[in-house]
């Protein structure tokens, strides 16, 4: 019963049930349900004007533990791993250059986001997921309600027609990755 309260074992799971149901059901398909068949005015408003500017406290919340001393280093850690996954995602979509859905599916587009040429990763996922990532093996609670909101933005994108339901998932592998390698490499530099 231990395991299901930490939110390492429960972004675990979701990552299997996401990759699962992408291979089981197909990657356009879920987009089209998502952004078309789940799409409603009430859904439209819940996600662009509560979800997106809640996803703000991704950057915020580190931003202020940064003046808390104890906090320090874990706010600087997420506040450079966020930016640091956006970064690297950006560059990750020129090598793959894979076009947006609404390049080859009908898809109906709402919302405020920044449209680079390319999809595959979301690197909106990868920036909400490297501000979060960090807090996983400190506060479990906060951990908890900051992957919240980074599946949230995840969702988000895929719903407003700007990403498949994939480049969420690879989005949140490469986060995963970049936190571990950020980590284990300031390991090594402390220990010197």
């Amino acid at each position: 019963m231990k395991n299901i309260n930490n939110p390492l074992f429960s972004l675990f799971l979701v990552i299997v049930f996401l990759s699962l149901a992408i291979f089981l059901i197909g990657n356009e398909k879920i987009f089209l349900f998502i952004n078309q068949k789940m799409a409603s005015s009430f859904l439209d408003f819940i996600v662009l004007k509560i979800f997106i500017p809640l996803f703000l406290l991704l950057g915020i919340i580190p931003f202020l533990m940064f003046f808390l001393e104890k906090d320090r280093p874990l706010a600087l850690f997420s506040l450079i791993s966020g930016p640091l996954c956006y970064l690297i995602g950006n560059l990750i979509k020129f090598l793959f250059r894979f076009p947006r859905p609404y390049d080859i599916l009908p898809t109906r587009i709402i919302g405020p986001w920044h449209v680079g040429q390319f999809s595959f990763p979301s690197s909106t996922t990868m920036l909400a997921f490297g501000f979060s990532l960090p807090f996983l093996s400190k506060k479990s609670k906060l951990s908890c309600f900051l992957l919240t909101l980074s599946f949230l933005v995840g969702f988000a994108v895929i719903y407003t027609g700007f990403h498949f339901p994939a480049d969420v998932l690879v989005g949140i592998f490469f986060s995963i990755l970049i936190v571990f390698l950020l980590k284990k490499a300031y390991e090594i530099i402390r220990r010197k």
